[in-house]
């Protein structure tokens, strides 16, 4: 390589280099490049870790909180999938709002079910009021996540978008 390199004018080998250089300085930003996107993932997963194990540290109380809400929740007030449901369609009477499909998660104790709730072209006293609506079967029906935005069509107007919890009470299995 070297013999190579030294039989060549000096022209060649000014491009020679030139050329080698470019092709380190641009391998050398791609290893910068992925050398971050290493250190951001294992930033990442140092969190989480670090979450995981603060959970794993407090699973005693967090299982005995669970436990004494269950044991608080009164089970003629819970509702199943059917009634959540209706219910829901009830407070939505008068606008204009539909409901996706539901899913249900189930532990030992609890069903809790859930359903994606959208509410087009409403005022805010009417948003305002279901939310009245829904705060009142607390804690057996209530919002899990919330998202408002105008209306394009009418700056005056909103679009909500909810994702509703209601809580069953499980019975146990005898």
């Amino acid at each position: 390589m070297k013999r190579f390199f030294l039989q060549r004018s000096n022209r060649e080998r000014g491009l020679i280099l030139v050329f080698g250089l470019i092709a380190v300085a641009w391998w050398g930003t791609s290893l910068a490049s992925r050398g971050r996107d290493f250190f951001r993932e294992w930033q990442s997963l140092k969190a989480d870790a670090a979450t995981q194990e603060l959970w794993l540290q407090n699973r005693d109380s967090i299982l005995a909180r669970v436990s004494s809400a269950g044991r608080t929740l009164d089970p003629a007030q819970a509702l199943d999938s059917a009634q959540s449901f209706a219910e829901l369609n009830g407070m939505l009477r008068g606008l204009n709002a539909e409901l996706g499909s539901q899913r249900t998660d189930r532990t030992e104790q609890f069903a809790l079910h859930s359903v994606q709730v959208n509410i087009r072209q409403a005022g805010l006293a009417a948003i305002l009021e279901f939310y009245e609506k829904l705060s009142t079967r607390a804690p057996y029906l209530g919002i899990d996540q919330c998202t408002l935005a105008t209306d394009r069509a009418n700056p005056a107007l909103l679009n909500a978008s909810f994702r509703i919890y209601s809580i069953e009470v499980v019975a146990p299995a005898k």
